[in-house]
């Protein structure tokens, strides 16, 4: 090894495929702001270029046509991150692609099915959601939807009576082993949003301040943060809850840059996680946020999927 590969690996690298912005927080830029700043590297490519958010008058966008998206993805995955997130797919076409590049790729992959919201139902064509479902959730390690994007990817949309554990274990059975749900539960009396995770042996509740703010990219925050904390050595726990306060702190700090996106430099100014992304002590960190987090009960007949934890030092969470 040279001294050159040596200074390389001291930071670890993290992949994005996703949308990308010119102005404000979304997509690859929301993971290269916060990774950048944890001390990893990223290496990216867009799924589609917009000068900025959808509904901004006067925006720019550009489509990326599917044989210079291919090419691009083959870049990255040669680039061999450690991590590798994948957001906003475009089109069935996209998802296609990255699947057939995953088949050789070695890392964790994360992924954050960008697909819709209760309010705007989905986001993207029914067929992408099927690519995303079908062929890429397989393939993940990790997957961060949203409660609407969850109930499409589980095919649990007539089933809103559905229990956490069914949603978190029915994860695992389509492929990643761990599950990270976010607004699973709304609280607007007590202002605290719930997100649900499990890697299989735990099974926690993630209690984050709601916060009474119009702001886009929260989804994109979490998941970033989320990720550059995986290649930073944390366990999929320690990331759920560190990135949970960095995300709300993100939302809080919102501004009218990037019209209203989310703003993670700002939260990074108060939140150092790079000192307590061990389990032990990110919980008390966390807590300083507002951050708590609480055991799912085990119904009559439940148990863990997992009877040991995964142990920290396999990428297979």
């Amino acid at each position: 090894m040279t001294h050159d590969d040596e200074r390389t690996l001291v930071f670890p690298l993290l992949g994005s495929i996703q949308n990308s912005v010119g102005f404000g927080y979304l997509g690859n830029e929301a993971v290269s702001a916060i990774a950048n700043r944890l001390r990893v590297r990223t290496v990216s490519v867009p799924t589609a270029y917009a000068s900025s958010r959808g509904g901004v008058e006067g925006r720019m966008t550009v489509a990326i046509d599917p044989a210079t998206f291919r090419r691009g993805v083959d870049f990255l995955i040669k680039r061999e991150p450690r991590v590798l997130v994948v957001g906003y797919l475009a089109t069935p076409d996209q998802a296609e692609i990255v699947a057939d590049a995953l088949v050789d790729y070695p890392g964790l992959v994360v992924l954050d099915p960008v697909l819709g919201s209760y309010d705007k139902g989905l986001f993207v064509p029914v067929e992408t959601a099927r690519r995303i479902r079908d062929r890429l959730l397989p393939r993940a390690q990790v997957v961060t939807p949203n409660r609407f994007e969850a109930e499409v990817l589980l095919d649990l949309t007539r089933q809103r009576d559905a229990s956490e554990r069914v949603f978190l274990d029915r994860f695992a059975e389509r492929g990643p082993g761990t599950a990270i749900i976010t607004s699973f539960a709304r609280d607007t009396e007590r202002r605290k949003t719930t997100t649900i995770f499990s890697n299989g042996y735990v099974y926690d509740r993630i209690h984050t301040p709601l916060h009474a703010v119009t702001s886009f990219g929260a989804g994109d925050t979490f998941a970033g943060a989320v990720a550059a904390m995986l290649a930073q050595g944390a366990s999929p726990w320690a990331a759920a809850m560190l990135g949970s306060a960095l995300a709300s702190l993100a939302v809080e700090r919102t501004t009218s840059y990037g019209a209203a996106t989310v703003d993670p430099v700002a939260a990074l100014e108060l939140i150092k996680p790079l000192g307590y992304l061990g389990d032990e002590t990110c919980a008390r960190y966390a807590e300083r946020f507002g951050i708590r987090h609480e055991p799912i009960a085990l119904r009559d007949g439940e148990k863990a999927r997992l009877k040991f934890a995964p142990p920290k030092n396999q990428i297979q969470y």
